[in-house]
């Protein structure tokens, strides 16, 4: 550790992090003991299993049918089969991400499932593994020790726990790398790592080695037969897995069609296919032999293979021993033990560290920071010298109403169009972790919340101030104030509307429906028609668009009554007294609290909303 604490090639932000440490390094140390943090062994066994979804009104496809096996603690098991055969369908539905339309039981060490409490002990890897892009790996493993590691004491013990899975996974080489710049074998092994933290009593993988050469396969699956070692339940789906790599897996599941021609160990598999009737060829991938066979290539009768491996099945867990200790009491034992204190601080500690992560992240990003400033420099500086002093020429009052809308147009859009296209990355980190239990929604959305907010005030700070000043705004404390109050709460409500959008849908839909979704909240805010010109029946629009809030906002802290006439650089103006010019724009129609309420209500709905969106995605992917 102080190895680490004089290395000049870490960031400084991770410095931070070994402050006012006090707890002596043995203790720390005894931490990452084996003894310390013992693994509840887990025996899980489906029988009869059997999943459906429908394809219309009338048909339905059975994905899964009466597939009978089990997977066992301590072991490394792997589930081959064929494009389509329900390999990731069966791991979903153990891991108890699927639920709906499921048939059959599930049994874990001899006892009826209970999902709520297993789920907390299982971790379920998907192929697409999402991770944020903007983190070095040193600072991944960190904040998913900090989430998950609850019994952790002090912060050194939870860099040990870092070093310690690093070296484990060969990453301490690539520790001060960002996730964008690793391999794709590292970012596997990564993956992997960030859910080792917790030595989980079960992980489930789909396909850990898709995309990777063979080294970096062997590689990956190597670690994963070390993690079994330790006593953890280990299971993952692989695609055509080499001889060096299958010989590696202790128990073995073939799958196909839905149904399971195979469970049991590794050394068994010949000796169970010889007696159907299929022999396999010599030096021959044993692998790729068992899918020729389930797939039909090597002809045969596939039902006797079926119906001989259930017979063996059945005679051959009759030999299991389970584990002394049921599953409902070491899962409840290790979730019980949480003082009601620590559950009651929990939320808080995990909104300080995903507000840390979210300021890294932010920190980090060009487009989200230093573009969008320099942006607004950029954009302010143009309004200034295209639109100069149109704010005390009452010859120009249209030029600067111009001005203003402008204003409120680009704070929308420049804050609404970057959390569109960033969010649905975070959104798919946020279920990757939410369903792994690392945090409570309320916790990352209140971080996720405020870690933009600095943001969201200093950019439209610099804009208004530049702008104002050039435009030759009343330079009165009090407008200027009023002034920046609506466009603080206009990027507020762009943000928002951004996020959403982003939650709700995909980048490439979020874009085309921002400016979509807009145009009637800009045609109803009383630029291009005044109030009394629209129809009666579409003047509701009027009552519901965030454009006129804040668009009359800002004209009545410009305009109002209390200012004195304008000076005018021609023979005559006829808009040189404010309260003319907002008769003329058939304003006010409300107060200018009552703009800045409505706004606020605006933002508070839209942010409720993505809340609701996100814990109903995050239902849905466990449904």
């Amino acid at each position: 550790m102080e190895a680490y604490n004089n290395d000049t090639s870490v960031d400084p932000t991770m410095r931070i992090i070994d402050e006012g440490c006090t707890i002596q390094l043995r203790d720390d140390q005894n931490f990452l003991k084996p003894e310390t943090r013992p693994i509840p062994k887990m025996h899980i066994e489906f029988d009869d299993l059997s999943y459906s979804v429908c394809c219309n009104k009338e048909k339905s496809k059975r994905i899964l049918e009466s597939i009978t096996g089990c997977f066992r603690s301590g072991r490394l098991t792997a589930i081959i089969g064929p494009s389509g055969a329900g390999k990731t369908t069966l791991l979903r539905i153990v891991s108890t991400l699927k639920s709906t339309n499921v048939k059959g039981s599930i049994i874990v060490n001899n006892r009826e499932c209970d999902s709520g409490a297993f789920r907390k002990q299982t971790c379920f890897l998907p192929q697409e593994f999402a991770l944020l892009p903007l983190l070095t790996t040193r600072e991944t493993l960190y904040i998913a020790a900090r989430l998950k590691v609850q019994d952790a004491r002090s912060l050194r013990a939870i860099n040990l726990i870092v070093k310690e899975v690093a070296e484990n996974l060969g990453l301490t080489n690539c520790l001060n790398t960002m996730v964008e710049n690793l391999s794709g074998g590292e970012r596997k092994r990564l993956s992997i790592g960030i859910e080792m933290v917790t030595r989980p009593c079960v992980l489930l993988l789909d396909e850990p080695t898709s995309g990777l050469d063979s080294t970096s396969s062997n590689q990956v699956i190597g670690l994963l037969h070390k993690m079994a070692r330790t006593g953890c339940m280990v299971v993952c789906a692989v695609h055509q897995p080499s001889s060096r790599m299958i010989s590696q897996f202790d128990d073995l599941l073939v799958m196909h069609k839905g149904k399971s021609f195979y469970c049991g160990t590794w050394n068994d598999v010949l000796n169970t296919f010889n007696d159907a009737g299929y022999a396999c060829p010599q030096f021959y991938n044993i692998a790729e032999f068992v899918l020729e066979v389930v797939t039909a290539e090597r002809g045969g009768d596939l039902n006797s293979l079926y119906t001989l491996n259930r017979d063996k099945y059945l005679e051959w867990k009759t030999h299991f021993q389970y584990p002394s200790m049921g599953t409902d009491t070491a899962v409840s034992t290790k979730v019980d033990s949480i003082p009601k204190k620590s559950k009651l601080s929990t939320m808080w500690q995990e909104y300080k560290i995903l507000f840390f992560r979210g300021m890294i992240c932010i920190r980090r990003d060009n487009t989200l920071t230093k573009l969008r400033l320099i942006a607004h420099v950029i954009v302010a500086f143009l309004l200034g010298v295209v639109f100069y002093n149109s704010g005390i020429d009452a010859s120009r009052v249209h030029s600067n109403i111009a001005c203003i809308f402008f204003t409120l147009l680009f704070l929308y859009f420049s804050s609404s169009m970057p959390a569109v296209l960033m969010f649905p990355i975070e959104a798919a980190v946020f279920l990757r972790e939410y369903l792994n239990n690392w945090y409570h929604l309320r916790s990352y959305f209140a971080a996720k919340i405020m870690t933009d907010l600095p943001l969201q005030i200093i950019s439209p700070s610099i804009f208004i101030v530049i702008a104002y000043y050039m435009t030759g705004q009343p330079m009165e404390c009090d407008r200027l104030f009023r002034t920046w109050l609506i466009c603080i709460l206009t990027t507020m409500l762009g943000q928002s509307s951004g996020m959403l959008v982003g939650v709700a849908f995909d980048a490439h839909l979020g874009v085309f429906l921002i400016p979509a979704l807009n145009m009637p909240m800009i045609l109803f805010a009383g630029f291009f028609l005044k109030f009394s010109e629209i129809t009666f029946y579409l003047q509701p629009f009027c009552a519901i668009s965030f454009f006129r809030y804040a668009f009359e906002g800002i004209l009545q802290a410009i305009y109002d009554s209390d200012r004195e006439r304008l000076p005018c650089s021609q023979v005559y103006c006829h808009l040189r007294f404010p309260n003319k010019i907002l008769k003329e724009l058939d304003m006010p129609t409300v107060s200018y609290r009552t703009t800045v309420l409505g706004l606020i209500i605006w933002i508070l709905w839209l942010q409720a909303t993505t809340y609701l969106v996100l814990k109903w995605k995050a239902y849905k992917a466990k449904r």
